[in-house]
């Protein structure tokens, strides 16, 4: 056998053994159970159906619903959810789109018991047990106005929860929750519901396979049910919402995603030296038996740069841990001399939020590189929409390149401000207004700080320096730069307001 025929061989060998574990993790990946959802707004979607959805949409709107937003989740790939609410007649309206099922409509209400009615064209889950206390009717012909008629109907005259629209997104996710965590307490699906499921897909289960397939989902549910208190909450928990949520409601849904500040239980010291001793005596032994064994192996080369991986990971792995570690008691101690503020924990990444009357915000922290420059950003959303503006502190660099004659920078009055930052947007009467004497006067404040930045965008306003204040050592500097930036928001919001 040639070369080339050896290589075509271990490469098809190599595609097939792929295909075929990629083939087994999407099954599994789809098959196991979904315990847990997060909603993430978004601004548009790529609907399988634009002109359904958009007549369905249409519909809610006519019969007085307010729209609740648009999401989308990680945990079920593709799933499109938008929701509704009928504040008058506590009735909430949710709208699905799959790829795979299509799209359907659920029009729900929930009841102060923990009870709760819900009505649906849905595909599928009717051959699955409900909730006690919760009713189910399933009807996939049924138009969206008919499932409405349905409600009113059967819904009680008392006891309704009345949901906001700014309140749908954590209490979907709740409801989600408390119905996959009681079937979870039952050991998971029934045989007795597989059998139905299986009927309704057109297959016949003899005892055997019946007992082999309840082996297997069982043995998927014990799995996910073991993982889920420790598994690692994705990056976007921690993200803002785009628009501004009451403050009570958004650190209540925050706080409620929290995991349990990490512990360090041994000295980070002599970890550090027993990892960085085993790098450098792994390269010492690559060198030695490089000289020894000249020319190397291909498959010595990969084993030898496979466990180097493997230690260099585990050293940035517990670097970023242990910064996380020393950061939290910083946050914390910031946390509770701030208003408003407080102390997320994404799996063991901290984060300093804030929910105050009139603006969210949270506190970025970036360490820099090579490519990009570390900085300090306190992100917020407030109440109200406004114009667009970028504030910025005059360098030599401006003046070089005459950054001051390009169109987008708005020419201010000859003051001490003016002559120290740079103002850029389009609305020139929107910035005088803004730029009072007092908001110029807290910017100033930031000249202390390297590169102060102030962006308003809408009804986002960041406040940005120069420099990762996340070190202990900086707590001061963090706590001071703090206080500036609050004040710079709290300003914005209050004129606008």
């Amino acid at each position: 056998m040639t070369n080339i025929s050896l290589l075509i061989l271990v490469i098809a060998v190599a595609v097939v053994i792929t295909g075929y574990l990629i083939f087994r993790f999407l099954k599994n990946f789809y098959r196991k159970p979904i315990l847990e959802i997060n909603l993430t707004p978004i601004e548009n979607s790529k609907w399988s159906d634009r002109k359904k959805i958009t007549d369905l949409t249409d519909w809610f709107l006519r019969n007085g619903f307010e729209s609740a937003g648009l999401y989308e989740c990680w945990e079920i790939p593709s799933l499109v959810i938008s929701g509704f609410v009928l504040p008058s007649e506590q009735i909430i309206g949710v709208i699905y789109d799959h790829p795979i099922n299509g799209i359907w409509v659920d029009i729900c209400v929930q009841y102060t018991d923990g009870g709760g009615l819900t009505v649906s064209n849905a595909p599928t889950g009717h051959a699955l047990d409900h909730m006690p206390q919760q009713t189910m009717f399933y009807s996939r012909e049924s138009t969206v106005d008919e499932l409405f008629k349905k409600v009113r109907a059967e819904k009680m005259k008392t006891g309704l929860i009345t949901i906001t629209k700014e309140e749908f997104a954590s209490n979907f996710e709740a409801s989600y929750q408390k119905e996959m965590k009681w079937r979870m307490d039952r050991g998971g699906p029934t045989s007795s519901e597989v059998m139905r499921v299986a009927q309704e897909m057109g297959e016949s289960l003899d005892s055997e396979r019946l007992q082999n397939t309840m082996q297997e989902i069982q043995n998927r549910w014990m799995k996910e049910k073991k993982k889920l208190g420790r598994r690692k909450k994705r990056a976007y928990e921690a993200l803002l919402p785009r628009e501004f949520e009451q403050p009570e409601l958004f650190r209540k849904r925050i706080e409620q995603k929290s995991a349990p500040i990490p512990q360090l239980n041994v000295p980070a010291l002599p970890v550090y030296l027993v990892l960085i001793s085993v790098i450098a005596y792994w390269c010492y032994y690559g060198y030695q038996y490089n000289k020894s064994h000249f020319p190397v192996s291909f498959t010595a080369l990969i084993i030898f740069l496979s466990i180097f991986l493997v230690f260099f990971i585990t050293l940035m792995w517990f670097r970023e841990y242990h910064r996380s570690v020393r950061i939290c008691p910083v946050l914390k101690r910031v946390a509770d001399l701030r208003l408003g503020a407080f102390l997320f924990i994404t799996g063991t990444s901290p984060a300093l939020f804030y929910a105050r009357e009139r603006w969210i915000g949270k506190v970025t922290f970036r360490e820099g590189g090579e490519h990009q420059d570390a900085f300090t950003r306190l992100n917020a959303v407030i109440k109200n929409s406004v114009g667009s503006l970028i504030i910025s502190r005059r360098s030599l660099l401006n003046k070089v390149i005459g950054w001051a004659d390009k169109d987008d920078v708005i020419q201010l009055s000859e003051s001490d401000f003016s002559r120290k930052f740079t103002v850029s947007g389009i609305n020139t009467e929107f910035a005088e207004k803004l730029l009072s004497s007092t908001i110029s006067n807290l910017i100033m404040r930031l000249e202390e700080f390297n590169k102060p930045i102030v962006e308003i965008d809408r009804n986002s306003v960041a406040v940005q320096i120069g420099g990762d204040l996340s070190s202990p050592r900086k707590e001061a500097a963090l706590s001071q730069f703090l206080e500036q930036a609050e004040t710079i928001i709290d300003a914005v919001a209050n004129q606008i307001g």
